[in-house]
């Protein structure tokens, strides 16, 4: 790999490997955005899949961030709180007074409520709103008939009916988001009366703990597991057309979920060994791989070959772990729903013939 080739692969992966919102959408949107658009089968597949995975991302990305900057600034004033002091994580409050870690702790946890308040609405809805885009550009109801295995019989009350389902939609999502906002609210308010503070204090420690945002206010790991991804996913069993959609649901989680939390290690550690061994070198080491910026400051000497193994290295991960993973659960779904949909008929067709003789 020349100098010149080696530059251009460092400026295109370093800025993947970051923790910003532009970085991960880039990252995961992008690798699962391509895979899926390539396996699609429908023009209203893939109209369906670009509104998922790009509005699924913005909430993710953009959204969540940006509510939880903008309610930590709100929140930090009307508790007359830094926001310095603020952005503190839960552990290092303990060197603060009393009654600044009590406002501070109070402002996090409606914080946490007014974010998570605003977006897991959206997220369960997804599937929902996007079933309704459908219907109201094609009349098609059913999933079978947006992946092609059915014809659709077009009717014109598909697009009032649409209109009526969006406004229902968004009063539920108002209401839910209302009330756990109002929630957050009225739990801060409790800074003044230590009586409800102390009775309220293991649920408010318990909350800021372990569902607090970093210091620049992007999810962590835990608000994927613990709140973002169980809703998302019962978002879209609840917006199952039918049967063949649920199954491909099924499927599609069961192999992504457990490969996001665990499934990274498996992949990335064994090629991550595989380059520092080609190329001499050790970006893998003591169970720790190192970061672009950590390589970066190395000698120039040293930081080419390191550079080079990481490249290689973080390409192939991001290509397995992304885009094959996408591209392979899109392929399986495929197969099998038109599998399952052919032997279905089958045996429909069959027991009419029965009936007839």
């Amino acid at each position: 790999m020349s100098s010149n080739s080696l530059k251009i692969f460092t400026n295109i992966l370093k800025p993947l490997e970051t923790s910003s919102s532009i970085g991960m959408f880039a990252r995961d949107t992008g690798g699962c955005l391509i895979s899926r658009l390539g396996l699609s089968r429908s023009k209203d597949e893939s109209k369906e899949i670009s509104f998922v995975e790009l509005s699924e991302s913005a909430v993710f990305y953009f959204g969540a961030p940006l509510i939880s900057k903008t309610s930590s600034k709100v929140y930090s004033r009307l508790l007359n709180v830094d926001n310095n002091k603020f952005a503190l994580p839960f552990k290092d409050l303990k060197n603060l007074d009393n009654k600044t870690i009590q406002k501070i702790k109070l402002g996090k946890f409606s914080r946490i409520f007014t974010t998570f308040g605003l977006i897991l609405p959206f997220i369960f809805a997804i599937g929902s709103l996007r079933n309704i885009l459908t219907y109201s550009q094609t009349g098609k109801e059913k999933f079978t008939k947006v992946v092609g295995l059915e014809k659709n019989e077009k009717d014109e009350k598909h697009k009032q009916e649409s209109k009526q389902k969006v406004t229902n939609l968004l009063k539920k999502m108002s209401l839910i988001s209302l009330a756990a906002v109002s929630f957050g609210l009225a739990i801060m308010s409790s800074y003044n009366n230590p009586k409800i503070y102390k009775k309220i204090e293991p649920l408010v420690n318990f909350v800021t703990k372990h569902l607090d945002f970093t210091s620049t206010s992007d999810l962590t790991l835990a608000h994927y597991g613990a709140l973002i991804y169980p809703v998302s996913i019962a978002g879209y069993f609840y917006a199952s057309r039918d049967k063949y959609e649920k199954m491909e649901n099924a499927r599609r989680f069961s192999i992504t979920v457990p490969l996001l939390f665990f499934g990274e290690k498996l992949i990335q550690n064994p090629i991550y060994r595989f380059f520092d061994k080609k190329f001499n070198t050790k970006v893998y080491e003591n169970k720790n791989i190192k970061s672009y910026n950590e390589i970066m400051k190395m000698p120039s000497s040293k930081r080419d070959k390191f550079l080079k193994t990481k490249n290689f290295a973080y390409a192939l991960t991001f290509l397995i772990n992304t885009m094959a993973i996408a591209g392979a659960v899109s392929l399986l779904n495929r197969f099998e729903t038109r599998r399952q949909f052919n032997k279905d008929n089958k045996n429909l067709t069959d027991s009419n013939s029965k009936g007839v003789i």
